[in-house]
This record gives C-alpha cells, structure tokens and sequence, in this order.
C-alpha cells in the first residue's frame, strides 16, 4: 500500500510539473496576464507572495475589482450587457464556448443578494446609486419574467415559476434543460425580502406613506390567487416542495439538499413577512410547511456514508459543494433568532466539508503538494463533486471551481463568528474528526470548551488561517486583472470555463465579507 500511495504522489508531482508546459485554454483576454502555478507549497498564511502581494491587501484590492466586475454584468448600466433588458444579471459575459449569455434565476438571485448586503452596510459607499439602480431593476424585471409563459408552465397555476433561465430580453429559453428547477423561486423570495427589509430601512417614512402602498404591493400582496413577486414564490414553493427537480448544477431530477434548504429559510422568512403584512393565514401555513421540512431535511443525512448528501437516493457519493451552498444560503446569518438545522457551523456539515476536502485534494494535480502535507485541511482547490465531467465547455474531467473553493473559506469565517458569539464550543462524537483535524494537537477527546481557555482562542485564529488557505488558493489562480472564471484547470492551474462568472465574484465577495468580521473579533 505504501508503494502504491508513494507511485500516485510522484505521478502527481510528475503531472504538476509539466503543467508549466502546457499551454492554457484560450481566452479574450491575453493569457499572459494569468499567473502560472507556483512552484511552493500552496499557501497556509496571510503572507503568502504570489502575485506580488500578501493575501491581505491582494483581498483589498480585489474586492473593490470584484464588485466592479459584478456590476458590470448587470443592466442597465454593466459594460457587459448589451442588448440586456434592465434588471438582467447575466451568468458571464461569454456568448461562445460556452455561452452562458443568459439570466439564470438562481445565480441572479444570489448575485443580487450580494448587493443587497452592500447596500445595506455601506449606504454611503460611492457605488450606492449603482447598486440602488442594479437592485430596482431587479426587482421590477422579475414580475415580468414569472408571468411569462415558458416550457416549464403558465403564470395561472404558478408553474412558470419553475423555469430556470430566460434569454437577456427576457424572453423564455425553449431549447431542452433540466426543467424545473425549484430553487430560484425560494432564493428570488429571498433576496426580495431582505432588498424591501433594506429599503425601508434607508426610507423609513415610506412604510406609512401614499406611495409605499404601491410599492410595497408590487413586492408583497396578501391578496389571492397571488400575483405580487414574493408572495407568488411563496406560493410555488409552499405547495411544491415535496415535488422533484433539477439541482443546482442541472444534472439531475430528484429532491436535493440545497434546493430544500433555500426553500425552508425562505417559508421562514416569508412567514414573518407575511405577518408584518397581516396575512395571517399565510403566516400559518408557510410555518406549517417549514415544519414540515425540518422533519424531511435530515434525511439528507447518510448514516454509512457519515455525511451529508446532495442528492436523496443518489448513486454518486453525495458529496458536493452544493452541500456547502445549501448551508450557506439555508440560513440567515445576520439574524441570531433564525436557527435551523444544517447551519454552517453544524457537526454534520463540517464532517461533510471535511471529507469533500479530503477528496479533492487527491483528485487535481495541481493540490499534489498541499495533499502532501499533514495538514488535512491545508488549501486546495474545490470543485463541484467528485463524479464532475464538465470541464467548462464540454465533457472529460471536473476542475476547481472559484466559487466552491471560496465557499469552503466563508463556512470557517462564519464559524469563527459563530463560535465568538455563543462563547463556547462543544466537541461532539459525531463533530470529532473535523475538529481534530482542525487542531490535532489540541482537540484530542470530546468536551466542551469555554472562551476562557486557550484552546478556544487557538482554534478561532487556526478556522481563519485555514479560510485564508482557501482563499489564497483562489488568489493563486485568479487572472493577473482580478478577473475569475467559472472554473480553474485541475492540471495547468490556468482559468477555463466561462469567462468574469457572475457567481465567482459574489461568493468572492461574501468570502472576503466574513473574513473581515472574524478578523475583528481575533483583534480584540
């Protein structure tokens, strides 16, 4: 066994280095601006040089790059969108190989979600009229995409809602897809209730005003058979939940992790909503069904595996970076009161990080040298799940993806937080092995430990160095200008796939967002 694991590691290394030859996939812009692999071990400290810069003010810079980038994709005003009706959120600017020149409803809204978490922590910032323009037109396109009649149904009984992409001029996509896809309806809920919360917050007189009537109504109305934005979606996915769809990937008909985890915080969510309006007997039924859920949810659970899987009754081996999202977008994190089950900082979705890690970081060549290490969660590149063929344009192997390795680093950041906040953490039997593999040298038996003791500052600072890893593999291999792709070679380390993907640069964004509150907390 020994000689078989030294052969694989020398095959690895041998396949690493000639990755410095191999020319990278063609894109727009020059080649040249991509930096190439390094020849170091993959970075675990903030220090790290590689593109000239320590991970700390590379982040700095590229946030502000990555936000530019976003909205640049974005009509009316991003450079990218031409011909795009306003509120367009496009996937990438690429219309070729692939063409992901389209309008997503699940990316749209996570994209917008983003900008609804700017503008609601920097209300002063320089891009707010941006943002604010971005946000209304948003909202405003969306009521006439869920009444437009499209392959997955008709406005009528609500099942249009289900369609998962619409052409930039919003008319509908009719060629075949895996149709429907339940979650835009919950994520699009989502994002328009946290942009009302928001608004009103900026204009709080609106609320008692003659004009917030109707502007409140577009979004929100108790009156049936629905018809506002919000509360259609709340509709479709309260009566649909327990139906099949396609995942987040679009691959696969059946009930997935993410997708129901987006649907139960927004029953959630709406339910409250719904009870600011007065609409009480959705206020009831929407809780009826997120209670539901949370009897259904943990099967997701798989007892033999010892980890979450993505897909209920899938032949593949469940794990997935879907799980990461769906633990992520499937709570509230600025609310303390919005607990749930799944939580990034659950035991069950560390043990599953863990071992997604672990997969990854054997199946690319180009985290040969971090697999070397004895450190189980040293930074490697994460892509979708191990069974991945789409290699961005086509099929033959998976790669890193941008926005799943980013993911990985906001469940630590979050947890850093989360952990400051409660004041303790408790090490469970089934947590164990994440937490050992965090800090082998501390955490050797289950117990509890209090904000007191050593041990619990250490592992707070050693979750943050371990996000950085993450991220800095994400610098590693970003364009020279800061743009990022869909994805990253898994051999040559060079960006494939979709050019300036819309979703890389908000998972980015979110990423850099909780690193900022777990280092103030480490600074005090």
């Amino acid at each position: 066994m020994l000689v078989l694991v030294t052969f694989v590691f020398l095959g690895y290394l041998f396949l690493y280095a000639i990755a410095f030859t191999d020319p990278p996939q063609s894109f727009e812009q020059s080649a040249s601006a991509q930096y190439p692999l390094n020849k170091k071990t993959l970075p675990l400290s903030s220090n790290f040089l590689a593109s000239g810069l320590p991970l700390n003010a590379w982040l700095d810079n590229e946030k502000d790059i990555a936000l530019l980038k976003l909205l640049a994709n974005i009509a009316p005003s991003g450079r990218n969108t031409q011909g795009a009706i306003p509120g367009t959120v496009i996937a990438s600017p690429s219309k070729q190989h692939p063409d992901y020149y389209f309008q997503w409803i699940r990316d749209a809204a996570i994209t917008t979600s983003t900008l609804v978490n700017i503008y609601s922590s920097e209300s002063a910032s320089n891009l707010t009229f941006e943002i604010l323009e971005a946000l209304e037109s948003y909202a405003s396109l969306q009521y006439r995409l869920q009444h437009t009649n499209n392959p997955s149904g008709w406005f009528t009984d609500l099942s249009s809602l289900g369609e998962p992409k619409f052409h930039t001029d919003g008319t509908p996509f009719i060629g075949n897809w895996g149709r429907p896809q339940r979650d835009g309806p919950a994520l699009r809920a989502l994002t328009l209730m946290a942009y009302l919360r928001a608004y009103n917050e900026t204009h709080p007189t609106l609320w008692t005003s003659s004009e917030g009537g109707d502007w409140y109504r577009e979004l929100y109305d108790p009156s049936m058979p629905a018809n506002s934005i919000i509360k259609a979606d709340l509709e479709y996915l309260s009566h649909h939940w327990q139906d099949s769809g396609f995942d987040l990937w679009e691959e696969i008909d059946g009930l997935h992790f993410f997708t129901a985890m987006v649907q139960m915080r927004a029953l959630r969510a709406g339910a409250k909503l719904a009870d600011d309006f007065g609409d009480e007997g959705a206020r009831a039924w929407y809780l009826k069904q997120e209670a539901a859920m949370r009897h259904f949810v943990p099967n997701f659970w798989d007892d033999e595996r010892e980890h979450l899987v993505a897909t209920k009754e899938t032949t593949r081996s469940g794990l997935d970076c879907g799980v990461l999202l769906g633990a992520l977008h499937g709570v509230d994190s600025e609310d303390l009161e919005d607990f749930t089950i799944f939580s990034p900082q659950s035991d069950e979705v560390l043990v599953s990080m863990l071992d997604l890690i672990e997969d990854q970081r054997f199946r690319f060549p180009i985290n040969a040298l971090a697999a070397a290490s004895s450190d189980l969660l040293a930074g490697v590149g994460i892509g979708r799940y191990p069974e991945d063929v789409y290699n961005g344009d086509g099929t033959s192997i998976g790669n890193p993806w941008f926005l799943c390795t980013a993911s990985v680093s906001e469940v630590l950041y979050r947890n850093v937080v989360h952990l400051e906040r409660q004041g303790w953490l408790n090490v469970t039997t089934l947590g164990f092995r994440f937490w050992h593999a965090l800090s082998p040298d501390l955490i050797t038996d289950t117990g509890n430990f209090t904000m007191a003791g050593v041990e619990f500052k250490t592992n707070l600072q050693r979750m943050k160095d371990v996000g950085d890893s993450f991220l800095a593999v994400v610098k590693e291999h970003a364009n020279g200008d800061g743009s990022l792709s869909e994805q990253f070679d898994g051999v040559t380390g060079f960006e494939r796939g979709a050019r300036d993907l819309t979703w890389s640069y908000g998972a980015l964004l979110e990423a850099i967002k909780w690193r900022r509150r777990a280092m103030d907390i480490l600074q005090k």
